[in-house]
């Protein structure tokens, strides 16, 4: 049920985006809604999704690329489980409910940064706690656009579930404001949970660094953070060859978590 809620909840964002600019595509959207709509039923009360409606399996398969997941066998996976305890008592620590936490993850190639944070990201505590997850791989993609910031921010659109066709069509053509404050409504009074993977790069772009500042939207779009609401107790995780880069992504030296090699 709170899936398909927050459903609703992102047909209601592009709603606010699209209408945004007088572009709202009103038939598609409410079409969505209410298919969204008859895809639940009341039975004794209860809100049920119906099993074998094609709507249903819609739903489902959107909730799967929203959280664009990488998921890892824990029984294939060892020497990670102090690293793991670690890391879950930072995003799941008692009184901390509604701050924002940034963590950043790094050490040499291979030494199982990835393999660590999908290792959290899996598990059932962490699930539970954060909705929506989401996985962004940071290096280049196959028909990735030019614009390197553009392109990362409709891959989080993705993940997050928005429709190629609303993205490609309504949000400013590849406007990084139009596609920033997007990724805001979107995100907006969830607690959600980030992972930025393989961030690479000498000297990184001012538009990434100090991904916890800013507490609202204020029109500005000249920093990855303000798309990142903060207040609910959303979190991300930056894992990064480079410390220097993990350091000021997460906001300095205490934010970091250095894997060493195994001996």
């Amino acid at each position: 049920m709170r899936e398909i809620l927050y459903s609703l909840d992102d047909v209601w964002t592009e709603c606010q985006v699209t209408s945004k600019s007088n572009k709202l595509a009103r038939d598609p959207l409410r079409g969505k809604l209410n298919k969204i709509k008859d895809s639940i039923r009341f039975s004794n009360g209860n809100a049920q999704a119906q099993p074998n409606s094609d709507v249903s399996s819609s739903v489902r398969e959107n909730q799967v690329r929203r959280r664009s997941s990488r998921s890892v066998n824990a029984s294939n996976v060892h020497g990670f489980d102090d690293d793991v305890i670690s890391l879950e008592k930072v995003l799941l620590r008692p009184g901390s409910e509604g701050r924002f936490k940034a963590i950043g993850i790094t050490g040499i190639a291979g030494i199982g940064k990835t393999t660590l944070c999908q290792s959290l990201f899996s598990k059932k505590e962490v699930k539970d706690y954060f909705f929506p997850r989401i996985w962004v791989c940071m290096s280049a993609q196959t028909g990735d656009d030019e614009d390197e910031k553009v392109a990362i921010l409709k891959r989080m659109l993705v993940c997050l579930g928005v429709e190629d066709e609303i993205i490609d069509n309504y949000y400013g053509h590849n406007n990084l404001k139009e596609l920033l404050y997007a990724l805001h409504l979107q995100l907006q009074g969830k607690r959600y949970l980030i992972v930025f993977d393989d961030v690479r790069g000498g000297e990184i772009d001012k538009w990434y660094e100090e991904l916890s500042c800013s507490s609202t939207w204020d029109g500005k779009w000249d920093a990855l953070a303000y798309g990142l609401p903060k207040g609910c107790g959303g979190a991300v995780i930056v894992t990064s060859r480079n410390e220097e880069i993990a350091k000021k992504m997460v906001g300095g030296e205490g934010n970091l978590h250095r894997l060493l090699p195994l001996c």
